[in-house]
């Protein structure tokens, strides 16, 4: 077979098999999720629970933190009509498969129009040095589906109903999952005045409406104050440290001027190096600024310039994003480069994977005894439930409604 049609083939296959490789990566990192599957802080004492309080289809877009949590609390109301053994089962294979149509997303021949590197992209999503708290778990979803949500803004216009579907139904579901839909507001519209398209401006429509769906509780929410002065340089040095080191270097203990160096020179590079590939690469510096975007509310939210440079287990999820995305572009200049800077860009994208080879594979959570639980609430006793992070309780009324 010749032609387009074998080339479209081949794309498929190859598009197939990553998505499954970057699936079976979270299974064997995470496999004790699976095998022995349990709650995960706001899986259980949120979404679970008033779940079972409330009924799920009731709570669907209920905010949370400000913001709302539509897929997760889908997840939840569906998992509501299966028995409570297989509850937290149903969460968890359920995470796999969002993270699997990510992967599959994120080789998007009309994402590769404008920044390439798709592959790295999805296998990246799995294999990325962290502590694991994003994966199989429905609360953290909104980690994994913001990097669809910004490669949908990057994405060539849908020519078809089914792209056309296939665009609307990511971007609805992820942009009333967390809050990154007002990260890509600024996104979308460079995607307008760049394009001037028709389906450019439908999508920025649509992402005004999904925005403006948060908006009532983002107003009414008061988010925590942080009476210290920011530490803007300390702040860089933890962004180097959480995200370049942690990376390429693994847990080694760094200076806190060298953590600043890393973060200041390896931003600039990136810049250096998309900006010389800017016409090959049209949307390489739009995924570089969704990564600062991530930062950025990062640094409003939590304040990890008050963090220490010793601290790489608070608030990992914060950087996911971030380290997914320079591997990313990492590889889609690699592919845009001579064969000898391809080589050693190469060599760069393994080396997170060889500096952190002993945490590849997390430790296997404790057992909270779930079974246990289960029994007591059938009985119709209220029961303190023990979840994950270890020393979390959630209280179950006893007896479903």
């Amino acid at each position: 077979m010749n032609g387009p049609t074998a080339r479209i083939l081949r794309i498929c296959t190859a598009r197939w098999s990553v998505t499954i490789l970057t699936v079976l990566i979270v299974v064997l990192r995470k496999s004790d999720s699976l095998i022995h599957p349990q709650f995960w802080a706001e899986d259980g004492g949120l979404f679970f629970i008033e779940a079972e309080r409330y009924g799920g289809w009731g709570q669907l877009f209920q905010s949370y933190e400000g913001y709302l949590h539509l897929l997760p609390r889908l997840i939840a109301a569906l998992g509501a009509w299966l028995p409570l053994p297989l509850v937290p089962a149903f969460y968890a294979w359920n995470a796999l498969a969002v993270t699997g149509v990510m992967a599959w997303w994120l080789q998007s021949p009309r994402v590769a129009v404008s920044v390439g590197g798709g592959m790295v992209a999805a296998l990246a999503l799995a294999a990325v040095p962290h502590t694991g708290e994003v994966y199989l778990n429905i609360c953290n979803l909104q980690w994994i589906t913001a990097l669809g949500l910004f490669a949908l803004t990057l994405s060539a216009d849908a020519t078809c109903p089914k792209e056309r579907l296939s665009d609307l139904s990511l971007l609805i579901l992820t942009g009333l999952t967390g809050p990154f839909i007002l990260l890509t507001l600024p996104l979308f519209l460079w995607r307008v005045f760049s394009r001037r398209s028709a389906w450019s401006v439908t999508l920025f429509l649509a992402a005004i409406a999904c925005a403006a769906a948060h908006a009532p509780s983002l107003l009414a929410h008061h988010s925590e104050t942080f009476p210290q002065p920011w530490a803007p340089v300390h702040h860089a040095a933890i962004i180097g440290r959480r995200v370049i080191a942690t990376l390429f270097l693994g847990q080694i203990s760094l200076p806190e001027i060298l953590c600043t160096v890393l973060c200041l020179g390896g931003f600039t590079a990136l810049v250096l190096a998309l900006w010389r590939r800017r016409a090959k690469l049209p949307g390489g510096l739009i995924v570089l600024c969704a990564a600062v975007l991530v930062l950025a509310s990062t640094a409003y939210k939590v304040r990890p310039d008050l963090w220490t440079l010793s601290e790489l287990v608070n608030g990992d999820r914060y950087f996911f994003i971030p380290k997914v995305i320079v591997l990313w572009l990492l590889a889609a200049v690699a592919a845009s480069s001579l064969p000898r800077a391809r080589l050693a860009l190469t060599c760069l994208i393994i080396l997170p994977l060889a500096a952190n080879i002993s945490r590849f594979i997390f430790t296997p959570a404790a057992d909270q005894n779930w079974a246990v639980a289960c029994a007591a609430i059938s009985r119709g006793q209220p029961v303190w439930v023990p979840i994950l992070p270890e020393g979390t309780n959630i209280l179950h009324p006893g007896r479903r409604p």
